[in-house]
């Protein structure tokens, strides 16, 4: 399986790089992305499924509840190169592509990739999936760092739900273990707009970088500038080298927040403008989420999926 073009640092110079394939899966929309009509589907029944690039090579616990980044070794988040390339939040819809063991090859509709026009793919422990959840015409996303269902899970920033209705401060969803609230607050929906982007970009600051993470528990720079837009109500591709492929080029000289900028030969690595000539990014398996000086060292372009100039 092609390489999931998105950090820099050491670990990604080893690596082969994908080539350009056209982008055949984006939306700029609000609300999941479409399951291809008659597609076998299943739904993560766990905070957040770790998906491999091939089956049986695990290599961190299936429990982010044990495995806060923090606790990971630099050697262990090494290990996790080019072989785990993403990651799925509860309740989200996976096309089931086949099994093979304890495992399931999925794709990921909600994260776009010319890897694969149903969505990004790769392999999940079976034991992780549930039933798939009935479509509803209303979703809430986590749009805090984290949140808590009343049956006392723990889930991720950028989780989204259908909503089966609302009371007092509470908003019910459906989950893959039934009906649960969530405080109103934290599904609070997002402005998009630059300013509020960049808002939502610094509640990650100081977080581990996790190869392949989206979520609370650790990012990657493109999972991150995925998560962030994601709870905006805007679906952008998952990896870097597709985001940038995807977006539409703004001259560096006319970069607002909010734009991505994007690095390495070919495209490895993405990071967001924040303002006063600064970005923030995740940027490898040393670091936390920062903010920096726009770098002009090895950069490719900017690119944009907001309206406007």
């Amino acid at each position: 399986m092609p390489r999931p073009v998105r950090s820099s640092g050491p670990e990604a110079a080893s690596l082969d790089a994908v080539g350009r394939l056209a982008l055949l899966l984006v939306a700029a929309a609000a609300g999941a992305l479409p399951l291809p009509a008659g597609a076998a589907t299943a739904s993560v029944r766990v905070s957040v499924a770790n998906v491999w690039a091939r089956p049986g090579t695990a290599t961190l616990s299936r429990d982010p509840q044990i495995w806060p980044t923090a606790s990971v070794s630099y050697a262990q988040r090494l290990a996790l190169v080019g072989h785990m390339p993403t990651q799925v939040l509860f309740g989200e819809q996976v096309v089931v592509l086949g099994r093979r063991g304890a495992w399931t090859h999925v794709a990921v509709p909600d994260q776009p990739s010319p890897l694969d026009r149903r969505g990004y793919p790769g392999w999940v422990l079976s034991s992780q999936l549930g039933p798939p959840l009935a479509p509803h015409a209303v979703t809430a996303t986590v749009t805090t760092v984290s949140a808590r269902l009343s049956t006392g899970r723990r889930i991720s920033f950028a989780t989204r739900l259908p909503v089966a209705g609302r009371r007092a401060g509470k908003v019910l969803v459906e989950t893959p273990a039934g009906t649960s609230t969530l405080p109103a607050a934290d599904v609070a929906p997002l402005p998009v707009t630059r300013p509020d982007l960049v808002r939502t970009a610094k509640l990650f600051l100081g977080l581990r970088y996790l190869w392949g993470g989206l979520s609370r528990w650790g990012m990657d720079c493109s999972g991150l500038t995925w998560a962030v837009y994601r709870a905006h109500g805007i679906t952008i591709p998952r990896d870097a080298d597709a985001q940038f492929a995807a977006g539409r080029p703004v001259p560096l000289a006319r970069v607002r927040p909010g734009d991505l900028l994007f690095y390495e030969s070919p495209v490895g690595h993405v990071a967001m403008a924040v303002g006063h000539g600064e970005m923030i990014e995740s940027p490898n398996s040393a670091s936390v989420v920062r903010i920096v000086p726009i770098r002009t060292s090895g950069f490719d372009g900017a690119r944009t999926f907001l309206a406007g100039p």
